[in-house]
């Protein structure tokens, strides 16, 4: 298939594809289904549409120009058909409107709940009568706050507005990801797994997520740390973990023996950003945060902890705890482990925070929704794992919770995304392809090898299946995939 032949095809997927994203609200009304309901189904080919975009650029056949046009436009294309549908898969971007419009009157939001009569006068039809947890403080850190403060001011607090603002974010993704791409020897056509990702299109601007604008920072920060400067990607990422908290992870995933300036700005800018509202409330500027970590009934979608508790009838809430706290003791060895063996160049720069987002979200024993994967999406452009990026698409099965009664997530629906997931996990363990192996073996790489760029002389040929991530010039699909990825 020649250069043309690979952007018709392209193009054919991406008329498929904006079909399928148009159809969602308009098709649920005239069958007169529950948009959820019809969401799966649209999902699941949403998504297997991708998968067959995905193989035309990991094969070589759709590269140069046009077919990177076509990649770009068409995610473009995709944002815009959900950028003023009604919101059916989440009601938090209410409390983001709200937020903003409490900041807005002078009003602290980690010290009133929505519910509060101190806020009555603020109250509307549009907003107020949709904010989930009413009776709760905000739980969204200072930056995401400041975000949804420019929502109300900017936009005058709609909700078209505020995916506008996210879609900003998320074109600063892709322009940063572009870079980035370039800097590691990739193809640029491979910025497809995240401008063509449904995960991206659906979570991150039809439901609104505000975990859609930290991934902008993550990525700067990451490209910051490529370069040795360790004071500005520590602001980068201090920016990103007060927008929300979990990219703190890279903290130590990046770290260096001796670079004390890395953790100290994270730590800083968190705490300066922190500063203007734990001024007035103290800790209260934690918010719901607290509740949501300790309450089992929060508890939705969990993996790992589920599958070492629930077979053997540890389900008390006594036993939450410290199944949360061995979890996270052991994501934090692996987070430590990650950071020893790897080494500093740009590559396994990268392979370090795919790896370390990997792990937080296969090990988190926390609630799992489906907006929570949003930022592994952009580290599926080189050497995806074949879990990770099956898990971007399973985690919307976690929907299903909601179409039964009562609402809890089925056994085969569990089965059929973590189950899944953790035999992938296995298989790629045992075949030394999770990418953890290599962090720090040998020489330094150069940047291309080992991240979607050419692969050494010596390497050994793959087997059929196997789709090559080339950083080289268009030609002929290579026989080998990117780090041995086969299409799940």
């Amino acid at each position: 298939m020649g250069r043309a032949a690979g952007a018709r095809a392209i193009a054919g997927l991406g008329v498929l594809s904006a079909a399928l994203y148009a159809a969602v609200p308009p098709l649920s009304a005239w069958l007169g289904l529950e948009p959820l309901r019809l969401h799966l189904a649209a999902f699941g080919a949403a998504f297997l549409l991708y998968l067959l975009a995905l193989r035309l650029v990991w094969s070589g056949r759709a590269r140069g120009r046009a077919a990177l046009a076509l990649i770009l436009g068409f995610g473009l294309a995709f944002r815009l058909l959900v950028l003023w549908t009604p919101v059916y898969l989440s009601d938090d971007p209410y409390r983001y409107l709200w937020d903003g419009r409490v900041q807005w009157a002078g009003v602290n939001p980690y010290r009133h709940a929505p519910a509060a009569p101190e806020l009555a006068w603020l109250r509307d039809q549009a907003v107020h009568p949709h904010i989930n947890r009413p009776a709760a403080v905000t739980v969204y850190p200072p930056a995401a706050e400041w975000l949804f403060a420019l929502a109300a001011k900017a936009t005058s607090g709609t909700l078209p507005g505020w995916r506008g603002l996210l879609l900003g974010a998320d074109a600063l993704t892709v322009g940063l990801l572009l870079r980035l791409l370039r800097r590691l020897g990739a193809p640029a056509e491979a910025v497809l797994a995240y401008a063509w990702s449904p995960l991206v299109v659906f979570e991150g601007i039809q439901a609104g997520h505000v975990d859609l604008a930290l991934i902008p920072l993550v990525l700067l920060a990451l490209g910051l740390r490529m370069t040795g400067s360790s004071g500005r990607a520590g602001v980068a990422l201090g920016g990103a973990v007060l927008v929300k908290l979990y990219p703190a992870i890279l903290v130590l995933a990046w770290w260096r023996r001796g670079d004390w300036r890395w953790p100290a700005a994270v730590a800083a800018t968190v705490a300066l950003g922190y500063l203007p509202y734990a001024a007035t409330v103290g800790w209260g500027a934690l918010g719901f945060l607290p509740t949501y970590l300790s309450d089992p009934y929060e508890d939705a979608n969990i993996g790992l902890r589920a599958l070492v508790t629930y077979p053997f009838g540890f389900t008390d809430p006594l036993v939450r705890g410290p199944a949360m706290a061995l979890f996270f003791g052991l994501l934090a060895l692996l987070l430590v482990w990650i950071a020893r063996t790897s080494r500093p160049d740009g590559a396994r720069l990268w392979r370090a925070a795919a790896s370390a987002v990997g792990a937080y979200l296969f090990l988190v024993p926390t609630p799992m929704h489906p907006w929570y994967v949003l930022w592994l999406v952009p580290f599926l452009c080189v050497r995806p794992s074949p879990a990770a990026l099956f898990f971007t698409g399973a985690v919307t099965l976690s929907y299903v919770q909601y179409l039964v009664d009562p609402p809890t997530l089925p056994a085969w629906a569990w089965l059929a995304e973590y189950g899944t997931l953790y035999a992938l996990l296995l298989r790629e363990w045992r075949a030394g392809r999770l990418g953890l192996e290599d962090l720090g073996r040998g020489r330094a790489e150069p940047e291309g090898v080992g991240s979607g760029g050419p692969a050494p002389a010596a390497a050994a040929p793959a087997g059929p299946g196997r789709a090559r991530l080339d950083a080289g010039s268009p030609g002929p699909a290579s026989p080998a995939g990117p780090a041995g990825a086969t299409l799940p």
